[in-house]
C-alpha cells in the first residue's frame, strides 16, 4: 500500500475563509503528509513549503475555494503537477473512464496506487497509471523520502529499545551494532535525498 491510513477531515463545509487557517487543520488531518504521494512535509521544506490543494480546481470552481471538503494538504511537487487539471465540468465528477483523480480521502484512492519494495510509487490500474503520470509520482524524491522516513522510524525504535535495555542492565551491544548499520543506511539515503532535494517542483 502507498500509505498506512486514509486521512479524515476534522470538519466539513466552509468554515474559514483563508487558506492559512484551513492549512493548519489540513496539516493535522493529513498527518503532515502529502495527500497524493504521502511524503512527510519534514523532508520537503516543512509545513511552510506545503500547499493547500484544491481537489476540484478553484480556477474552474471558485465557489469551492474555501470548502474544506475540497481541500487537501499537498507537497509543492504534486500540487503544481495537478494544478487545474480536471476531467469534467462538474466538481463532483472526478473520474471519467480512465482519466481523473481518485479522492485521497477515500479508500478508493488506495486501489489505484501502491508502493514497490524499493519505495517507488506505481500505478496499478489504468486510473492509477494516469495519476502516476499526471502527478509526477515517478520522481525519485518520493522513493527516497519513503526510505528515509522508514529508516528514521527504525533508528528511533532502536534507540528507545537500547535506552530501555540499559536501564534494565541488559547487554545491548548487538542492538548498538544494529543501530550503527541502520544509521549508515540512513546516511546513505540522506545523501541521495540531498542530490534530488533541489528537483524543480
Amino acid at each position: 500500500m502507498l500509505r498506512d491510513k486514509v486521512p479524515v477531515r476534522s470538519y466539513h463545509g466552509e468554515k474559514y475563509h483563508t487558506n492559512s487557517t484551513n492549512k493548519k487543520y489540513l496539516a493535522k488531518d493529513f498527518g503532515h503528509r502529502c495527500a497524493y504521494c504521502n511524503d512527510l512535509d519534514a523532508y520537503g521544506g516543512g509545513y511552510p513549503a506545503y500547499h493547500v490543494e484544491h481537489f476540484a480546481p478553484k480556477t474552474k470552481f471558485p465557489h469551492l475555494q474555501f470548502d474544506y471538503d475540497n481541500l487537501l494538504y499537498a507537497c509543492p511537487w504534486c500540487n503544481r503537477a495537478k494544478w487545474d487539471i480536471w476531467p469534467s465540468d462538474d466538481p463532483k465528477i472526478n473520474v471519467m473512464g480512465e482519466i481523473g483523480f481518485a479522492d485521497p480521502c477515500t479508500e478508493e484512492f488506495d486501489k489505484h496506487l501502491t508502493r514497490r519494495p524499493d519505495g517507488t510509487i506505481e500505478g496499478i490500474t489504468p486510473l492509477g497509471k494516469y495519476m502516476h503520470k499526471t502527478l509526477h509520482l515517478y520522481l525519485k524524491r518520493h522513493a527516497i523520502v519513503h526510505n528515509v522516513d522508514k529508516l528514521q522510524a527504525k533508528v528511533d525504535e532502536l534507540k528507545k529499545s537500547i535506552d530501555k535495555d540499559k536501564l534494565a542492565g541488559i547487554d545491548c551491544r548487538k542492538k548498538e551494532a544494529m543501530l550503527q548499520l541502520v544509521s549508515e543506511d540512513f546516511f546513505e539515503y540522506f545523501q541521495l535525498w540531498k542530490s534530488v532535494s533541489e528537483e524543480p517542483a
